[in-house]
């Protein structure tokens, strides 16, 4: 290509030229930014703005320190104005029967459904379940000791299934997972 030299140049005049109205432009874009800043914010903007409420550390601790006090002091005290007493220590609640718990499953076409778990040893021929009249679901009622256990239902001595109204177990043992089931002091969660 054939540039003509006195191109470049103008160019370069060009750009380096001011333009017109530009002090104008500029003077009212800083007399409108003065203006708003200068405008109240909405209400509760100055939640969003980082720099709307400094507080020194130690002035925070404290707040929060007594945030807590009165937040335990006042559920202390809702909780003795419902009748309710305070919690007893955990070696005074152990409880030393065991409590019923009834296992039912629902396996429709099913002919023989038995229940396992840590309570009886994981042995699938221990609890067997009662058919009840309906035909479809199975029970069984087992008494059981305080605290945390998993099981599962064997139908047909071969195929084991969690308990679809429990939760489950968080970590897979032997590739399946296992119902929860927490019994507590004359309640099973």
């Amino acid at each position: 290509m054939n540039r003509d030299d006195g191109w470049d140049d103008e160019v370069r005049d060009a750009y380096h030229r001011p333009i017109e109205g530009e002090e104008q432009a500029r003077a009212r874009a800083i007399d409108r930014l003065r203006r708003e800043s200068a405008r109240p914010s909405r209400v509760g903007a100055w939640w969003a703005d980082p720099n709307a409420l400094t507080v020194r550390p130690w002035v925070a601790a404290a707040s929060l320190l007594v945030a807590l006090v009165i937040g335990a002091w006042g559920g202390a005290r809702w909780i003795t104005s419902r009748g309710a007493s305070a919690p007893t220590p955990a070696i005074a609640t152990v409880a030393t029967e065991p409590t019923a718990v009834t296992f039912v499953f629902r396996a429709p076409g099913a002919s023989r459904v038995t229940l396992v778990g840590d309570f009886n040893g994981w042995d699938p021929t221990a609890t067997p379940l009662k058919r009840a009249a309906t035909g479809d679901s199975w029970t069984a009622r087992v008494p059981l000791a305080r605290g945390l256990h998993a099981y599962a239902f064997v139908i047909d001595g071969r195929d084991w299934a969690p308990d679809p109204s429990a939760p489950l177990a968080p970590v897979a043992v032997f590739g399946r997972r296992n119902s929860l089931l927490v019994v507590g002091e004359d309640e099973v969660l």
